[in-house]
């Protein structure tokens, strides 16, 4: 079949070239068995007529179609199409439709994501109008004056590792005496998702708070884990009394969404349960520098038999969610095997922005954001607390926390739970509806959190007016 000079159609206007657009065309009339084996093409000069170009770029053309192996010039007998289709006879037809495999389906499903807008009270999001993005931007320029231009393969920049290990030591209590141990991930999520997959096998039990963070739950379900959901108390996460488990993902520092700190004695209770079970445990320590009280209480790393306590963190709170960048605090005995996985996977941020913020560290930005935004946060969490409380009119109490970016409410009357959710979304209000068992009996109690962060003082209290409004539509009297 001869070349299709009606369906070619070049466009002056754009910024590809002409011959590129040309061989675009032609390749697809060759591959698509339009042009057969053995036809033919226009001489390049007639071509160049037809499509009132110039001969140039019909020759150009060819040569790159030349080039693919698609067309051969043979002298006098001109340009001819030297690639030939397997006979549709030839080819061998499945009935069965390619697929994930049951690896990658697990993956897949181990959490729903939904890309939600940052709604007013929406927990756990920072204030970026208080970043300081002029100090920020400012060390851009040092950071990439001072990138290497290699690959990095140490788990991390060694200049954020000595930032991130001053910091860890300042604010944390965390002592890391060998860099190896200090691995550079991309936040939490990654973090979790590489560690369930190294330490456990598929069927495992891994421990998780409830309620709790869904990334945690994802983090262990793409592992191919069994979750043992513990549920809290006045102290904690309670510790299984009759199940050995593997893993488990605690945040004793600043509990999420509750924001209660873990008790001295039942991080004694964890520690002497994972020795006993040898059973690994992930402190995720995602915002616990924003504590309300005057001496954050330190790290479950620094106890004394925290042999097999791997500590995890990340900037998302700390400074934004943008940077997607983290780290972690391992023992001496996996660090190796866990930055050779980390290389493997390609889990880590870029190097311009560890070196950016190995900086933003080490001339003492971080530590001066750190201070500010937490007095503001602080603030705004004492007038919304003060707000909700004078107007609460028997509808909700609030749960006392010691840390966090959210509070969290307990409704005192009956609530349909999928109505609230319902309303709460319909007047554009991000805050989270959850309902928690009593570990002691079978009652229930419904709570909210809303985040307090993110909004000035005029805004906090117009969104919180009408929270108020939605809870007094949507209680049972």
């Amino acid at each position: 079949m001869p070349l299709k000079l009606a369906q070619l159609s070049l466009d002056r206007d754009q910024t590809i070239p002409l011959s590129r657009q040309l061989y675009v065309q032609l390749h697809q009339q060759v591959i698509h068995g339009e042009v057969v084996y053995g036809e033919r093409l226009p001489a390049s000069r007639e071509l160049a007529e037809s499509l009132k170009l110039s001969r140039g770029v019909i020759v150009e053309a060819y040569e790159m179609l030349r080039i693919d192996g698609l067309v051969a010039g043979f002298g006098k007998g001109g340009t001819q199409v030297c690639y030939q289709q397997v006979p549709p006879m030839l080819v061998k037809t499945s009935k069965r439709i390619l697929s994930l495999s049951t690896r990658g389906k697990t993956i897949t499903q181990a959490r729903q994501y939904t890309q939600a807008p940052a709604l007013p009270l929406t927990p756990g999001l920072p204030d970026l109008s208080l970043f300081p993005h002029q100090q920020w931007l400012s060390l851009s320029r040092e950071a990439w004056q001072q990138t290497q231009g290699v690959y990095q393969r140490a788990g991390g920049l060694k200049a954020l590792k000595l930032s991130l290990r001053n910091f860890l030591a300042q604010y944390r209590g965390i002592q890391v005496d060998d860099l190896s141990c200090l691995l550079i991930t991309t936040g939490s999520q990654g973090a979790l998702s590489l560690l369930a997959s190294l330490l456990t096998e598929t069927g495992d039990i891994g421990v998780v708070e409830q309620p709790g963070w869904a990334g945690a739950e994802g983090a262990l379900r793409q592992a191919g884990l069994n979750l043992h959901y513990t549920r809290l108390d006045a102290e904690g996460a309670l510790v299984p009394q009759d199940t050995k488990a593997k893993l488990a993902v605690l945040t004793p520092n600043a509990q999420y969404p509750t924001g209660s700190v873990m008790s001295m004695q039942r991080r004694e209770a964890w520690l002497q349960y994972s020795q006993h079970q040898h059973t690994w445990l992930i402190e995720d320590d995602y915002a616990a520098e924003y504590s309300y009280q005057q001496y954050p209480t330190p790290s479950l790393l620094t106890h004394p038999h925290a042999e097999q306590v791997i500590h995890i963190g990340t900037m998302s709170k700390l400074m934004l969610p943008d940077l997607r960048l983290g780290w972690i605090v391992l023992p001496k005995a996996i660090a190796k095997e866990v930055c050779a996985a980390l290389n493997t996977l390609g889990l880590q941020p870029a190097y311009s922005i560890q070196q950016q913020l190995a900086l933003f560290i080490q001339y003492g930005y971080l530590g001066q954001h750190l201070a500010r935004t937490r007095a503001i946060y602080n603030e705004r969490r004492k007038f919304s607390t003060d707000h909700l409380q004078e107007h609460a009119n028997g509808l909700f109490k609030i749960v006392p926390s010691q840390s966090g970016m959210n509070l969290i409410l307990e409704l005192i009357p009956e609530v349909d739970v999928a109505g609230l959710s319902r309303a709460l979304k319909s007047a554009a209000l991000g805050c989270a509806v959850y309902v928690e068992s009593n570990p002691v009996n079978t009652s229930s109690r419904t709570k909210l959190v809303l985040g307090h962060a993110c909004l000035l003082g005029y805004e906090l209290e117009v969104c919180v007016n009408k929270l108020l409004q939605v809870l007094k539509l949507s209680t049972r009297t």
